[in-house]
């Protein structure tokens, strides 16, 4: 068990990583998927020889391990081949079938057999499958105290680079990028985290058709969170996130929004002013809607903090102007701005650490940047197509983030542990130690 390899990387544990007790993820998330299957009446036998069971074990086992599923359902047929020989005398060799190319007797389904079973399952069934994963980590979470009741969103978009034939308007879901390795379309993705203490889990993947708003299926996870009894305490998001109907719905539910905000021509002005004048950095603002929409709603607001995300004063950055040794545009460049509906106090010395309090808080949300680039190191090869199953093949990376990080979350309070191992795993050292335990490897 202590040296492990895979296309040809050895991975050596050090005899308190052997020892650290790990939970059976792997069988945890799939008898998840079963359930959800019993739930929604769906069959539970493919054809007469597979079980539903070891089609979900080929599918999370190809996440875990960051393998393609022919891959995958190889390792685990030559796994349960010796699980089987182990305790036989005369050992049993695969019976070879006639014709060409070679085929052999398996225990488990092959890759283009999982490959079917997967887009055999209906459209509602995968998303309904995505909603009940996430729930049951987040609820597990919740069970084992690994997590609070008051937690902190986290928002953002990320992509997934394409390079089929598909475009717009034909397939919605396409849409057109820049820097892309090779081309310029993508699909886009949205991503909601949650934050309680040290602990990040995703509790919502979805994807996003083009010209679409993001605002209905934030709402939808809020509202689902809220009705699972948490509290959200704030939301934190990314410059493009802030709109009217996004502030509006989040007033109605009373929770405070904290993120950047674009710097239109207003806030241009407003930044000018301060550099000419140095008066106000914390400064009311009202967001409107759309008129033809929203013409007689009321309008949302916010307050603007004026700051530096790269460790200046605002006043070094004015002064610089104003000695000329910066000229406008690039001293606007330097101004960093933060909208939030939270209401500042009064005073002159309780508004400046407001307004710290509420930059620092904004940090937290470069987690789920953080995270995209974890869930991106678990990414495997897939031929999936269709864009709900692009997007079932695509939310397996963040189930296997939520277990790797319930795992960490479990360490960091595992009292007799060594300080060494209280940060936990890292991913490689996880996917490696599951596999191991539920015997795939």
């Amino acid at each position: 068990m202590s040296n492990l390899q895979n296309t040809g990387t050895s991975l050596q544990l050090v005899s308190v990583e052997e020892s650290a007790p790990y939970e059976l993820w792997l069988s945890w998330l799939k008898n998840v998927a079963i359930n959800c299957l019993i739930q929604l009446h769906l069959p539970q036998k493919t054809g007469y020889k597979h079980s539903a069971l070891i089609f979900w074990k080929v599918i999370i086992l190809s996440a875990l391990m960051a393998l393609s599923l022919d891959e995958a359902a190889n390792r685990l047929n030559d796994t349960l081949w010796k699980e089987y020989n182990a305790s036989l005398r005369r050992k049993k060799i695969p019976k070879q079938y006639k014709g060409a190319p070679r085929r052999f007797e398996r225990l488990c389904p092959n890759g283009d057999q999982v490959r079917k079973y997967r887009n055999s399952l209906p459209n509602y069934v995968v998303r309904t499958l995505n909603q009940i994963i996430f729930d049951a980590q987040l609820q597990y979470a919740k069970d084992h105290k690994l997590i609070g009741q008051e937690l902190t969103l986290l928002v953002d978009n990320t992509q997934e680079w394409y390079y089929g034939k598909d475009r717009y308007p034909q397939n919605t879901f396409i849409n057109e990028g820049y820097n892309g390795p090779g081309t310029k379309h993508k699909r886009n993705y949205l991503g909601m985290m949650i934050k309680s203490g040290t602990t990040y889990l995703y509790a919502g993947v979805d994807m996003i058709q083009k010209h679409d708003s993001n605002v209905p299926t934030i709402m939808a996870n809020i509202d689902r969170l809220i009705q699972s009894g948490f509290r959200i305490e704030k939301v934190l998001a990314d410059r493009w996130f802030p709109t009217y109907d996004f502030l509006a719905e989040l007033n109605v539910r009373n929770i405070p929004y904290i993120g950047p905000y674009k710097k239109y021509a207003p806030i241009k002005r407003i930044i000018e002013q301060y550099l000419k004048d140095g008066k106000e950095y914390i400064i009311p603002y009202q967001i409107k809607g759309a008129p033809a929409k929203y013409y007689h709603s009321p309008t949302q607001q916010v307050w603007i903090i004026l700051t530096n995300r790269r460790g200046r004063r605002l006043r070094d950055v004015r002064k610089d102007f104003l000695d000329g040794k910066v000229s406008l545009d690039d001293s606007m460049k330097e101004v960093f701005v933060i909208i939030t509906t939270l209401k500042p106090p009064r005073g002159k010395k309780a508004r400046q650490g407001w307004a710290v309090k509420v930059c620092h808080a904004y940090d937290a949300r470069w987690n789920i940047e953080t995270g995209f680039r974890d869930s991106n190191r678990i990414g495997w090869i897939t031929n999936a197509r269709t864009n709900t199953r692009r997007l079932f093949m695509f939310t397996l990376r963040f189930w296997v983030f939520n277990i790797w990080h319930l795992e960490r979350a479990k360490s960091h309070r595992r009292k007799g542990t060594p300080k060494s191992w209280k940060k936990g795993p890292t991913l490689r050292h996880f996917g490696y130690k599951v596999a191991v335990l539920e015997q795939c490897y």
